[in-house]
């Protein structure tokens, strides 16, 4: 079933498709909220049927800006729920820098929790694996197209630092729930392997990946904030 596809979910997705391309044509980083107002909204559908939410919240703070994530993922098979999925991660960030980050999954009935907090010497993570302190990292957190610059990452599941190449596949239109957009659309491999898709602004609008079932997962933007919409004929 999808025990563990909250790990390609959240963090890195099966690949559906083979790199084609050297390095990543990166998006500027932009402050999120400029981007992407309070709010972005995806709807989680697994062969095409609806299974849950997931949502990022953005909040300005005195100290910088307040990044929530939550996803809420349910499978039901002949009327009972064969799989449930509840995530939640709060990072804060100040010149676009991560200054601390706390999840917490419960992967139908398995709990973790990562926690990361920035000193001097770079980030002390604490996890279900111990504490160690990482360098100044990006966590594996998909709204910010920083990621595509690839490198080692910080798994807000696991606690374990990641490593990625970024794969630039060229341009896609994207279907979402407010008409398509053009976007950018990449692979990345290493630790975690993953198909994303961004618009020219640096915004998520796509995750789409393989389950370990077979079946095939979709993240369709219900809210991205203004990407530039373009007719399927263009």
């Amino acid at each position: 079933m999808l025990r563990h596809w909250v790990r390609v979910a959240l963090t890195g997705a099966l690949a559906l498709c083979s790199a084609s391309a050297a390095v990543a044509d990166v998006p500027p980083a932009r402050d999120p909220l400029l981007l992407y107002g309070n709010e972005i909204r995806f709807d989680v559908e697994r062969d095409g049927k609806p299974i849950g939410q997931h949502v990022v919240t953005f909040t300005r703070t005195d100290d910088g800006v307040r990044v929530e994530s939550r996803a809420d993922v349910q499978v039901d098979l002949l009327f009972l729920t064969a799989y449930r999925l509840r995530y939640q991660a709060r990072e804060l960030w100040r010149d676009g820098e991560l200054t601390s980050m706390e999840a917490s999954t419960n992967d139908n009935g398995d709990y973790t929790y990562v926690q990361a907090v920035r000193d001097a010497a770079g980030l002390i993570v604490s996890s279900p694996e111990g504490t160690y302190t990482a360098p100044k990292i990006l966590p594996t957190s998909h709204w910010n197209a920083a990621v595509l610059n690839g490198g080692p990452m910080l798994n807000t599941l696991t606690g374990e630092m990641d490593e990625i190449r970024v794969f630039y596949q060229g341009f896609d239109i994207v279907k979402t729930r407010n008409g398509p957009v053009r976007a950018r659309h990449y692979l990345y491999s290493g630790d975690l392997n993953g198909e994303i898709w961004f618009d020219d602004e640096g915004r998520w609008v796509r995750l789409r990946f393989r389950a370990e079932d077979d079946s095939i997962i979709d993240y369709v933007c219900r809210r991205c904030q203004g990407p530039t919409a373009v007719t399927e004929a263009e």
